[in-house]
């Protein structure tokens, strides 16, 4: 088989190295890092799997018959570039599950809600007794789970772009697009760049695509979708797909709507999450999954870790971790999801290439109080007082945010975390932030109680 070089030793570099081990390759697999942490996931490895920490040269991939990146590792990287100039294929993990998925893969993509809509999916069809299994940017890596796939299941995938980009062919049964707003500018250099990323899976779709019909963009893919189109958003009127009409969510099948369950019966926070429901309904619709199986789903369905989830409610102060809101439209859907409730507002992180002028005007409609934390708060300060909103404190870090949001929220409040920014200047991941932020709110609130 060849040798395979795999970069990057996170959970997708772990499955890579495993599967193409099992395949035959001889594998090594490089990352620039060296930590403890990447060490024990290496003594993890099978031991004729070689792995090489702390950097590797450029041309890494001669002699290699394949070369498998991260999702980290950008496309353009010059040791991938220096692969295709030696004709060495470049393959990723995502690449090779739609190469070798048995089962019927759904596909679901967008700038925002695609883990909510994504997991909604997967719990509708297991409600109606079909065999699923949920992966791609959500999870533990779905190739190290293929072995178990078979031959008529769902396989559900949320697809980031990072994702998208390393996949010529993502041949799905049903794709769905749910809204393309700016984001990861930095990767992929500009607007109409990462947008047709988005755009990749529809033209591959054999049975449906969903798309979002309120974004003028998701709406214009249905001009290269080969199959019927069904379409999602509160201005539909006859079109085939799911919308909204009198406090009921309908899909609209042969110009006719029909019922599956009223909005107030959605238990997830915000006019945005509405829309999620109506994506997945379109989806599960496609999928044949009947309405009554829909809404028992949709109804016992609970917010996904880091997505408007509740943390706890203290004192009458109610504790939200949005650590997923990683962009300015996100955030702002976050600060919208609260009518009638004042917010204290934590937010602040790493840029990603874009102005914090929009979301800044959004904290001043929605929040009563913004504590900015991170390596943006500063540009964060100055947008907040050019839209003259003085109720603001800069602090260093997101423990800082927490004691600060302790001391100023009273009852009937929302503490709010929805940063608008990456995670990486003081995280991981929005996971680590999101469970940092839980357990210092629980903390927090357990502290009180002892001085009482």
């Amino acid at each position: 088989m060849g040798r395979a070089v795999v970069i990057g030793l996170a959970r997708t570099g772990m499955a890579l190295a495993r599967t193409l081990r099992a395949d035959g390759y001889a594998v090594l697999v490089v990352d620039r890092a060296d930590t403890p942490a990447l060490r024990d996931r290496a003594a993890s490895l099978s031991p004729d799997i070689e792995v090489r920490l702390g950097g590797y040269p450029d041309d890494i991939a001669t002699g290699a018959s394949m070369v498998c990146p991260s999702p980290g590792v950008p496309w353009d990287a010059p040791e991938l570039r220096v692969a295709r100039e030696l004709g060495v294929p470049v393959r990723s993990e995502i690449d090779l599950v739609f190469e070798r998925c048995r089962g019927r893969i759904v596909g679901i993509t967008g700038t925002n809600g695609k883990t909510t809509t994504t997991s909604l999916v997967a719990a509708i069809l297991a409600r109606a007794d079909e065999p699923v299994h949920l992966g791609g940017n959500i999870g533990t890596p779905m190739l190290d789970r293929l072995g178990s796939v078979h031959a008529g299941d769902w396989v559900v995938l949320e697809l980031s772009s990072f994702q998208l980009e390393t996949v010529e062919a993502p041949r799905c049964s049903i794709a769905c697009v749910l809204n393309v707003t700016p984001d990861h500018l930095d990767r992929h250099g500009d607007f109409e760049a990462y947008a047709d990323l988005k755009r990749r899976i529809v033209p591959f779709a054999s049975d449906a695509a969903v798309l979002g019909y309120d974004d003028e963009i998701t709406r214009s893919m249905a001009d290269i979708a080969v199959c019927p189109v069904h379409y999602f958003g509160l201005g539909i009127d006859r079109r085939s797909g799911t919308t909204v009409r009198d406090g009921v969510v309908v899909s609209i099948e042969d110009r006719s709507p029909i019922p599956v369950l009223p909005v107030a019966g959605i238990p997830l926070f915000g006019a945005h999450n509405v829309l999620n429901v109506l994506a997945a309904v379109a989806v599960a619709r496609a999928a044949g999954i009947a309405p009554t199986a829909i809404a028992t789903a949709v109804r016992d369905f609970r917010a996904v870790p880091h997505r408007l989830q509740t943390v706890l409610e203290h004192d009458g102060i109610l504790w939200v971790n949005d650590s997923k809101a990683t962009n300015t439209e996100s955030a702002v859907m976050a600060l919208q999801s609260f009518a009638g409730r004042p917010i204290v507002w934590i937010g602040g992180g790493k840029g990603m290439g874009t102005s914090s002028d929009g979301l800044a005007a959004a904290v001043a409609r929605s929040a009563r109080y913004a504590i900015l934390n991170g390596e943006s708060a500063a540009e964060l300060d100055r947008s907040l007082a050019a839209q003259g909103f003085a109720d603001r404190v800069v602090v260093p870090t997101l423990r800082d945010a927490v004691l600060r949001a302790q001391a100023v929220a009273r009852p009937g409040d929302v503490v709010l975390l929805a940063p608008g920014f990456k995670s990486f200047d003081q995280f991981h991941d929005f996971e680590e932030r999101g469970e940092v932020f839980s357990a210092l709110v629980h903390d927090a609130t357990s502290a009180v109680e002892k001085t009482r």
